[in-house]
């Protein structure tokens, strides 16, 4: 799709690096222009009145047939959207509601961690075997599958009276999340095509970054409006509604669709990746709670060998020929294989800067949960302005645009630890606000580029496996920052000799000191990409 500015200059959506189609692929709305007169010139005719009566005409009628599938199209983007949206949004939205589940339900450390951390971790095992299911046996089925288990598992969510109940919803819930959130992609490939795939994917796109955006700040409103006195149960509750309307709408307007060829599961691949992530969260987030018995520790240790086990299962079936759960041959791709510790170590970072922030700021200084979700708005304002700004900035920096990125992130952290550290416990929002914008301002930077530069240097018939990879890495990168530094929060203010505002207050400045290292890591790991090789992933993109 092409558009004309103001000056007479064309602009093609698909790669047209500048902000105002960066803006279009992403909300799918043109400002300042008007459309390309190839795509909408129309001839006027002169008006005659006529008593005849005309019967319409083949081309009347397949244009009247086009309109009709055309509207079919983007109602099918609009239902598939509405799962990817609730998918989203359940990562983040149930932070705000964890110093309020602490007080009614009685929630201790671990719990409060696997509450978070359950959601991802089972999300992250089942995400490419849900793509899986729906390339074999029917995406339209294992969406509105998958949609359904969601829904039931958020009412159980909202209904739970203790907090080992509510862990389990939670892992209802990222199994739902898993076999709905695949198939959308899929469903748009088969339903589009060119420059309206193109439209349907930057909406996409938008509708993940508005779940992830506003998932703090709708949890924190929901929890200061106490709705009929259930407190922190609204954020649950609010997806049953939606998921009934869903499943009702997919069930009318989704096309059943498979793959042509269907790929066999790779299940000792599932419960190998199960293992793994088991033995290293379950130490992370019971460990301390239990007082690190012999065989917490032992787990702990074997989760290195169990990854090892299933890099080698997963190269022996790349080897065969076979359809492994995750294709080695992938990282013989240099973009790939240094942009996948970039993207695990990006969400590591933001994952235990979110979780531990929001304990900081309810549990530690007494912040309502609306002004908590506020300053996750000065976060997002720097994200937003970053992921505009980036597109323009790659075909300038590189490269060195990810390195500006981690600078910033660090900057951001050590500023905010500055301000902790001069206001104290009278920190105010309006202090924070400068800080947490640089830091938006990093992550956005680092986040809009590091996505592209990953999947342009994978051939084209790859990018669907290393989607999924890159997926399912984001998910465990959200539980590995939960759970290790949830353990570090609590484990400084479990050495401090009790839970005032002040040791909230230095167990926060510490972990602070430990959420750098992952920006320090990624900013080092930037430099293996070359800039021989950034310059060819650059015109890739821009082709």
């Amino acid at each position: 799709m092409e558009w004309l500015d103001r000056k007479g200059m064309g602009h093609h959506v698909a790669s047209c690096p500048c902000w105002r189609c960066h803006l279009f692929r992403l909300i799918g709305l043109v400002s300042a222009g008007r459309l390309a007169e190839a795509e909408c010139r129309f001839e006027p005719q002169s008006v005659k009145l006529s008593t005849r009566l005309e019967l319409p005409q083949p081309r009347k009628a397949a244009e009247t047939a086009e309109a009709l599938a055309l509207r079919r199209r983007w109602l099918i983007l609009g239902v598939v959207l509405v799962g990817s949206f609730m998918a989203v949004l359940d990562v983040f939205i149930v932070t705000q509601g964890l110093p309020s589940i602490k007080t009614t339900l009685g929630a201790g450390v671990s719990d409060l961690e696997l509450v978070v951390s359950a959601y991802s971790l089972v999300y992250a095992v089942f995400l490419i075997t849900g793509g899986r299911l729906g390339d074999i046996l029917d995406r339209k089925r294992i969406f509105l599958f998958g949609m359904t288990v969601f829904t039931v598992a958020s009412a159980l969510a909202g209904y739970a009276p203790s907090a080992p109940f509510l862990v389990g919803a939670r892992a209802l819930q990222g199994l739902g999340a898993a076999l709905m959130y695949p198939q959308v992609l899929s469903i748009i490939q088969v339903t589009f095509k060119g420059s309206e795939r193109a439209l349907a994917l930057g909406l996409f796109a938008a509708i993940s970054g508005i779940g992830a955006i506003t998932g703090n700040i709708v949890g924190g409103l929901l929890i200061q409006l106490n709705l009929a006195g259930l407190a922190w149960r609204p954020i649950f509750l609010v997806n049953v509604p939606i998921g009934i309307f869903g499943v009702l709408a997919g069930f009318l307007v989704l096309h059943p669709s498979r793959a042509e060829r269907a790929p066999k599961l790779d299940l000792p691949g599932v419960g190998l990746i199960s293992l793994f992530l088991v033995s290293l969260i379950l130490p992370l987030a019971e460990g301390q709670q239990l007082g690190w018995p012999t065989w917490i520790i032992l787990l702990l240790f074997a989760s290195v060998p169990l990854l090892g086990v299933f890099v080698l299962y997963e190269r022996r079936r790349t080897d065969a020929g076979a359809d492994p759960l995750v294709d080695m041959d992938l990282f013989k791709h240099r973009s790939f294989a240094v942009g996948m510790p970039l993207v695990i170590l990006y969400y590591v970072g933001a994952s235990g800067l979110f979780f531990t922030f929001v304990l900081f700021l309810q549990s530690g200084l007494g912040f309502s949960p609306i002004d908590s979700g506020l300053a996750f708005a000065a976060i997002n304002t720097g994200f937003i302005t970053a992921s505009l700004l980036g597109p323009r900035l790659i075909p300038r920096l590189g490269n060195r645009l990810l390195s500006l990125a981690y600078v910033l992130q660090a900057a951001g952290l050590i500023w905010t630890m500055f301000t902790v550290t001069s206001y104290g416990t009278g920190l105010t929002l309006y202090e924070l606000a400068a800080p947490l914008i640089v830091f938006g301002l990093g992550a956005g930077f680092a986040l809009s580029p590091l996505l592209g530069i990953i999947l342009s240097g994978v051939p084209s018939q790859d990018v669907g496996a290393a989607s999924g990879v890159v997926s399912t890495s984001m998910q465990i990168g959200n539980t590995v920052g939960i759970s290790l530094f949830g353990l570090l929060f609590y484990r400084f203010i479990s050495s401090q000799l009790s839970s005032t505002p002040i040791s909230y207050l230095d167990s926060f400045k510490l972990t602070l000191t430990f959420l750098i290292i992952p920006s320090i890591s990624s900013f080092l790991i930037v430099f293996l990409l070359t800039q021989h090789r950034a310059r060819q992933i650059i015109h890739r993109l821009e082709a």
